[in-house]
């Protein structure tokens, strides 16, 4: 009589296939990680942008700029002045893609969260005509500003800030200490939240 033989994987062999299949699960998680936050950045861009075309109407509608009814002096959220851009013509408000809370303080200096923003700006002294939009970012090379909490010697955007003054980053450096660099050709930053996307218009 002829012995039949079992042909199935031995345990050893099943172990190399899932310490395989983990390796490459590991290798791929950054790339899927990374291509998740490019994508919010592209949808921030897109954002901004509806935004920045919604503030130009209201402006022209109203012949002043949206938040300046509420004696605005700092950053205004774009949550705050949504029934303006709305009646500009917006469908809804943006909102940022990890659906954090709504609010990035009075000011530049308090804005620690995921929110869209902006300042009335002046250029070469003439004031009240331009403005500054402001988004946190997740990926270095979809950034052009930094945002430095250290306020010594670091040059801000603020109401009124003179826009021919702003310098765009041009590239970003992630520096090993907590030193921080704004309003320059090459910006350095500590930590990944420091990461802004601004638009001038």
């Amino acid at each position: 009589m002829k012995k039949r033989t079992i042909n199935a994987f031995t345990l050893v062999e099943m172990l190399i296939v899932i310490v395989i299949i983990g390796i490459l699960i590991a290798a791929l998680m950054p790339r899927m990680q990374a291509a998740q936050w490019r994508a919010r950045d592209v949808s921030r861009k897109t954002a901004l942008s509806q935004i920045q075309s919604a503030i130009v109407t209201s402006q022209w509608d109203k012949w002043k700029w949206p938040g300046m009814d509420i004696g605005a002096t700092g950053w205004i959220w774009i949550s705050k002045i949504s029934w303006d851009l709305v009646a500009a013509g917006m469908n809804s408000i943006p909102r940022d893609p990890l659906e954090n809370t709504v609010s990035i303080g009075s000011s530049f200096a308090t804005w620690s969260t995921w929110d869209y923003g902006y300042v009335v700006a002046t250029r070469n002294w003439a004031p009240n005509w331009w403005f500054v939009l402001m988004a946190q970012t997740e990926v270095e090379w979809w950034s052009n500003w930094v945002y430095c909490w250290n306020t010594t010697g670091q040059w801000y955007i603020t109401w009124g800030t003179d826009i021919a003054q702003i310098t765009i980053c041009q590239s970003l450096t992630k520096t090993g200490s907590t030193s921080c660099k704004a309003n320059t050709d090459k910006c350095e930053y500590s930590s990944d939240n420091q990461l802004r996307y601004i638009v001038i218009y």
